[in-house]
């Protein structure tokens, strides 16, 4: 991040989009494992896109 910000370019921004992009579309379990970021954290992430749980088991079904 310091990197970034000492060439003048603002990461956090493109950070959080994708980290809630990915929250709605995983789940917590799997975005932790993917990310290797606390499953708390990836909860809370999941949580804020408005992704219940549930939302991934039914996606899967449906693929099938």
């Amino acid at each position: 991040m310091r990197r970034f910000q000492r060439l003048d370019i603002h990461a956090r921004a493109g950070r959080n989009t994708t980290l809630m992009n990915l929250g709605s579309q995983l789940p917590a379990v799997v975005l932790s494992k993917l990310l290797g970021i606390g499953t708390t954290i990836a909860t809370r992430w999941s949580d804020r896109a408005g992704a219940p749980r549930a939302a991934y088991a039914a996606e899967v079904a449906r693929r099938t």
